[in-house]
């Protein structure tokens, strides 16, 4: 499954420094072009592809464990439409704005380009495939998650709502793929930071 899409923007840090100010040339910051996400059976994990302006890609694999952390973190948001019927205990005021939510949820999908094939780049970011370990979602000022990779790198993507939903979309038909059930209850190891000095990115 992929997403043709120019929105958002990413850049790399090393884990537990402190992101200085610089331009955006010298943090090598990116925009998105194009996401991919695929099950591998094999690593029964799934992976995740980001197609960037600067013709590099950045590739990351998402454990079943920090998929549900992604879902639970982003998904509430998009007001896609659920495999599940509407719960009875909702008011049927509370069922018909569900219902609305989840028509323009499913009209701004259908704007989106799942159907052109994903583009490799010529260069893979970090030159290797980094696991997802943890994650950050911050809603000060422009909104952004900050992922925490096993090889000590953090990358950092600007967010909009188109991004959203489409990672979500994926993460929806791609888990349903690998046989994962996203609605398991869990405690997500996530900090939603409401408000944060500096400037962000």
């Amino acid at each position: 499954m992929f997403e043709k899409i120019n929105c958002g923007a990413v850049y790399l840090t090393e884990e537990n420094k402190p992101v200085e100010k610089k331009s955006t040339e010298e943090k090598k910051e990116a925009s998105i072009q194009q996401l991919n996400l695929s099950y591998d059976k094999v690593q029964d994990r799934l992976l995740f592809r980001v197609g960037l302006s600067d013709d590099s890609e950045l590739v990351l694999w998402f454990t079943y464990r920090f998929s549900r952390q992604l879902w639970a973190a982003l998904n509430d948001e998009t007001h896609l439409p659920a495999a599940k019927p509407f719960a009875s205990k909702k008011s049927p005021a509370e069922s018909v704005t569900q219902f609305k939510q989840e028509v323009q949820a499913t009209k701004a999908l259908k704007k989106m380009d799942f159907a052109t094939e994903y583009t490799p780049r010529k260069a893979v970011r970090n030159d290797k495939v980094m696991l997802a370990t943890e994650m950050k979602l911050s809603e000060a000022g422009a909104k952004h998650i900050d992922i925490t990779c096993q090889e000590g790198v953090v990358v950092h993507i600007n967010l909009n709502q188109a991004l959203v939903l489409a990672l979500c979309n994926m993460l929806q038909l791609t888990t349903k793929e690998a046989g994962w059930d996203m609605d398991v209850s869990i405690v997500p190891a996530i900090k939603v930071e409401e408000s944060e000095t500096g400037v962000l990115h």
